[in-house]
């Protein structure tokens, strides 16, 4: 696990609204030290009160956060891609608690708690030694180890299945044959048979590592490449579909529709 996958920032905050980027498909961890803080998000406002852990994840979507206090209020931000936290999880021995392992079975996720002890001394540390790099490294890994680690909490969730590296590697080897021809992308059963497991816990596994079935995982990969196709500009509707694995251009009409609310065409003629 590199470093450069887990992220720390100090956000000032004020009276005006402080934006932060947020990045889809990572999990962003809000902690406030002795200052309370708001997030406000269209006609409501989050509440983030002092010595609290707000845990943010969205899979699909990329947008601005903005972040208000009544005074001067340092927010501490700690940002790792959720392929990140599953790879601590599957290859070492921790364990998520039961309510946190949803982050793997949801689009988007949110959970709130109070800090810890542990959490707010090192948070305390962070802000009283900011220009201390390997200070607020070694912190930001002591946050992590005490928020996610179960063993601190009543209850735990563990993938028995995923717990062994072979098998989530054969997983991500049936996504990557999965997508490896979209004209005529493989059948479930084909799937399991080239990575050698057995359909349940392909399916199973499948979903526990990206969220989503390997149906509705395709559906959306296909998608997001006909619009990339489509923004390229160099091949017709029907050859977009035909490219894509669709023998019926009207099924291909209707998925792309339901996926972005407007058909290919008008989507296509929208970029004129």
């Amino acid at each position: 696990m590199s470093n450069e996958s887990i992220h720390l920032l100090v956000l000032n905050t004020n009276t005006q609204p402080t934006e932060y980027q947020y990045t889809n498909g990572y999990i962003s961890l809000f902690i406030t030290a002795t200052g309370g803080v708001e997030m406000p998000m269209g006609q409501r406002s989050v509440p983030l009160p002092p010595h609290s852990v707000y845990l943010f994840y969205d899979q699909k979507r990329s947008f601005n956060l903005n972040f208000v206090a009544q005074k001067n209020t340092p927010l501490c931000i700690i940002n790792l891609s959720i392929d990140t936290l599953h790879n601590i999880i599957t290859h070492g021995t921790d364990e998520l608690n039961f309510s946190q392992a949803a982050i793997f079975e949801k689009e988007q996720y949110h959970h709130f708690e109070e800090a810890s002890t542990t959490v707010r001394r090192c948070v305390h540390e962070i802000l009283e030694n900011e220009s201390n790099h390997l200070l607020k490294e070694a912190k930001k890994f002591a946050i992590l180890d005490d928020y996610f680690n179960a063993s601190r909490r009543q209850t735990a969730y563990k993938c028995p299945f995923l717990n062994l590296k072979e098998n989530v590697t054969k997983v991500r080897d049936a996504k990557e044959f999965l997508l490896k021809d979209l004209q005529d992308a493989p059948t479930i059963a084909e799937l399991a048979k080239f990575v050698a497991l057995n359909e349940y816990n392909l399916k199973t596994g499948f979903k526990e590592i990206y969220g989503k079935t390997i149906h509705a995982f395709l559906k959306d990969y296909k998608m997001s490449k006909a619009r990339e196709l489509i923004l390229k500009r160099e091949f017709q509707i029907a050859e977009i579909a035909d490219q894509l694995g669709y023998t019926n251009v009207s099924h291909f009409i209707e998925a792309f529709k339901k996926k972005y609310g407007v058909t290919p065409k008008k989507f296509e003629m929208s970029l004129s």
